[in-house]
């Protein structure tokens, strides 16, 4: 399984000096943060854009995503200013030659999605998907927010005109919904773009940690990806652009890879 790791985890870096952490330390690809404080986002023109795509293509870097914060299922914003949004991260993506876009379902929290909920988020998917046609970028929804678990997001992804949607499974939201790790990747047989691991100190404590050094069942994660024959991406996602005080990224990587490495999702040969 490749691994990757998201710019989350080192705010407003440039994109050479977070290139050179992934190739000293063993990782394969990038989700790229899509924000005005990154070095990554929509205000880029096309020569930015080729430039980007360069750096990542010497140094044999995959774009994994544009992680938009697109919120598809925000009954705040119009439809045609999210779908507008989509798209302009989706030609980001198709720019610099990323093989997904990132969305969330952005529903308001803590309130339980509702059925208008799925309907809105389902409708502005589909809209999405019709405007990405050929440009070979996949659009993946996050089990995130109002819509934690996978049995949440499938809700959305199940309707006409979502059919080519994915779905990226944040492993502390559906913790956080409850869901078992098997029962999610069962869940998402078919339409998993990839798998984002992450730990935290508790649920009531979200501040960061390393794999195996916080609350969360990883290694039940593993073993279920083990199980099921899961051969993907594994994007490792570390929060602190919210926790700046944390351990910067490139102090934890090697350890985090040695950590996937150890519950056979990762060659024992790589790096």
């Amino acid at each position: 399984m490749p691994l990757a790791f998201s710019t989350l985890g080192c705010p407003g870096m440039k994109l050479s000096s977070v290139v050179e952490i992934a190739m000293d330390q063993g990782y394969h690809g990038l989700e790229l943060r899509a924000g005005p404080d990154e070095p990554v986002h929509t205000g880029l023109d096309g020569a930015q854009r080729q430039v980007v795509s360069r750096q990542l293509g010497a140094a044999s870097i995959t774009a994994l995503s544009v992680a938009s914060y697109v919120r598809i299922c925000d009954p705040d914003v119009d439809d045609d200013v999210v779908v507008s949004a989509g798209l302009g991260h989706a030609r980001l993506a198709y720019d610099i030659g990323a093989r997904y876009l990132r969305v969330f379902p952005g529903g308001r929290r803590p309130r339980p999605a509702t059925n208008a909920d799925d309907q809105r988020g389902a409708r502005r998917l589909a809209r999405i998907i019709e405007g990405c046609q050929g440009l070979g970028v996949s659009v993946a929804l996050e089990t995130h927010d109002s819509h934690h678990r996978a049995a949440d997001v499938r809700r959305i992804i199940d309707q006409p005109g979502c059919a080519e949607a994915t779905v990226v499974w944040d492993v502390l939201h559906t913790w956080l919904g409850a869901e078992d790790p098997s029962d999610s990747l069962d869940l998402l047989s078919g339409r998993l773009a990839y798998v984002q691991i992450k730990d935290v100190v508790s649920r009531a404590d979200l501040t960061p940690r390393p794999p195996a050094a916080g609350a969360l069942p990883l290694a039940e994660v593993a073993a279920a990806v083990r199980d099921r024959g899961y051969d993907g991406w594994i994007s490792w996602e570390y929060e602190r652009a919210w926790h700046p005080s944390e351990p910067p990224l490139a102090t934890l990587a090697a350890g985090v890879r040695r950590w996937v490495q150890s519950q056979g999702l990762l060659p024992r040969s790589a790096h």
